[in-house]
């Protein structure tokens, strides 16, 4: 997989920071070294929390929003590092 572009790699630090914190040390090495199964899922874990948690992802059909897309495609990035 290519690495994430500079902006994903943003997105998913803002992301890590509020909904795990500990997790922060792993997008230090992304794109230096291929993530475990279990580091993905606990990044993707965060991800999905950003995006069925925080207000503006999901409309009022619980459809995604732009935001909500970026936040998809990030969790499907995730999935191949």
């Amino acid at each position: 997989m290519p690495p994430l572009s500079a902006n994903m790699t943003a997105l998913l630090r803002n992301v890590v920071e509020r909904h795990g914190p500990d997790l922060v040390p792993l997008i230090d090495i992304l794109g230096v070294r291929p993530l475990s199964k279990d580091d993905r899922e606990a990044l993707r874990g965060a991800v999905a929390s950003e995006l069925t948690i925080t207000s503006g992802a999901l409309d009022g059909a619980y459809e995604p929003t732009p935001f909500g897309l970026e936040l998809e495609a990030l969790i499907d990035a995730l999935g191949h590092c």
